[in-house]
């Protein structure tokens, strides 16, 4: 399999987790706070689209032999030195992981009202992240 397949498919996987979560998450936040059960299957699928989204820039880096990262924050620093993606996208990658890093590691207590508010209001970051890789692919 070629490397824009690859990036397709895991494009595709990140969707599937969208689309996953804008069924799993209720309207009403009053819903998701007294629901545990549906709090932590939204927490387990917005983690695994974030996964992707670090998946796809980790391909890219290593397709275009931008370094050998030592973290994730360093896959992120060589697409911006390389600008393949806009500035506002690249500065959304270090918040979407800075996000994951907290539901999985549990930094202290979550606030469950911040997490549905990021599960409603920032999906469009994906989508715009998804643009910007299509883009990518089709320039190279």
């Amino acid at each position: 399999m070629n490397f824009k397949d690859r990036i397709i498919l895991k494009l595709q996987e990140m969707n599937r987790y969208l689309r996953d979560l804008e069924e799993l998450l209720p309207e009403d936040k009053k819903i998701y706070l007294m629901n545990l059960m549906q709090r932590r299957a939204c927490e387990k699928t917005i983690e695994l689209a974030i996964e992707a989204v670090i998946d796809i820039v980790a391909m890219i880096v290593s397709y275009e032999k931008l370094g050998v990262p030592e973290s994730e924050d360093d896959l992120i620093n060589f697409l911006a030195k390389k600008t393949i993606l806009t500035q506002r996208v690249r500065n959304t990658i270090p918040k979407m992981k800075g996000f994951r890093n907290i539901l999985v590691h549990k930094y202290g207590e979550i606030d469950n009202g911040l997490v549905y508010m990021f599960l409603s209001e920032k999906l469009d970051d994906f989508y715009e992240f998804e643009k910007e890789i299509k883009r990518y692919l089709q320039r190279n």
